[in-house]
C-alpha cells in the first residue's frame, strides 16, 4: 500500500504540514509506504484547457499533457493507493497552489455527463486536511465548510472517494506581538502550547492508519 501525502503549504513546519506527517506516521505505523510533497517545491502552472486529455483516440486521453514540473507527480500518484491533500484555507477556500494542482489531478479523469466513465487508472482512497484560523463557529457560518465538502464531494466523484479533516481556531505566528492580529483570541493563542492539540494530532494519525488499510 502507497499513500502519497501533497502538501499546500509554503510553511513547511506549519500547521497543514504537522498535519500531514502525523496521517504518514499513521500510514507508516499500518505498514504502508509513504512519500510527501510539497507544492511550493514544484514548477508548474494550473489547467491551460488545452482538452488534450479529452480528445478522442487522442495520445493524452485520461492524462494531463501539459509537460511541466508537475508531469512526474501525477504519474507517481497513478502509482499510489492513497492520495492525502493538505492545505490551508486562504479567503475561505484552499490555497492557490492546492487549486492549480487539483484542477490539473481532477480534469484529465473527469467525463462530462458519465463519471463512472472516468479513465483513472483504479479507484483511489483519499483524504482533504484543511487548516484555518477561523474557529469552527466561523467555518460552518461562512460557508467555508459547504465551500471545503463540495471539493471533497467532487474528489470523491472524480477518484473513488474522499474523507474531510477540518482544523479550525489555528495558532498563525509564533509571536502576535509582532503582527497586527485584532481579535480578541490573540491572548489565548499567543500562550497556545502545544500549537496543535494533542486530540487533533491523533485525529490525523488515526486518518493515515484508517486510509491505508483494506
Amino acid at each position: 500500500m502507497q499513500l502519497m501525502a501533497i502538501c499546500g503549504s509554503a510553511r513547511k513546519q506549519g500547521n497543514t504540514a504537522t498535519m500531514l506527517e502525523q496521517v504518514i506516521a499513521g500510514a507508516a505505523s499500518a505498514g504502508a509506504a509513504t512519500e510527501l510533497v510539497n507544492l511550493f517545491d514544484l514548477d508548474y502552472k494550473g489547467c491551460i484547457a488545452c482538452y488534450a486529455c479529452k480528445l478522442k483516440d487522442g495520445k493524452s486521453y485520461g492524462r494531463c499533457a501539459v509537460n511541466d514540473g508537475l508531469k512526474p507527480l501525477l504519474k507517481r500518484i497513478e502509482e499510489s493507493d492513497v492520495i492525502v491533500l493538505g492545505s490551508p484555507v486562504y479567503c475561505g477556500n484552499l490555497s492557490g497552489q492546492m487549486r492549480a494542482f487539483t484542477d490539473r489531478l481532477l480534469f484529465q479523469y473527469l467525463i462530462h455527463g458519465a463519471p463512472s466513465l472516468s479513465p483513472r487508472p483504479k479507484d483511489f482512497k483519499t483524504a482533504l486536511i484543511a487548516t484555518m484560523n477561523v474557529n469552527a463557529e466561523i467555518y460552518a457560518r461562512r460557508g467555508i465548510m459547504d465551500a471545503l465538502e463540495t471539493f471533497a464531494l467532487m474528489m470523491a466523484r472524480t477518484l473513488g472517494s474522499c474523507e474531510l479533516l477540518a482544523l479550525t481556531d489555528t495558532v498563525q505566528f509564533d509571536d502576535y506581538a509582532k503582527y497586527v492580529y485584532l481579535l480578541p483570541d490573540q491572548e489565548e493563542k499567543a500562550t497556545r502550547n502545544p500549537k496543535i492539540a494533542r486530540e487533533d494530532l491523533q485525529r490525523a494519525f488515526d486518518l493515515g492508519v484508517r486510509l491505508v488499510k483494506p
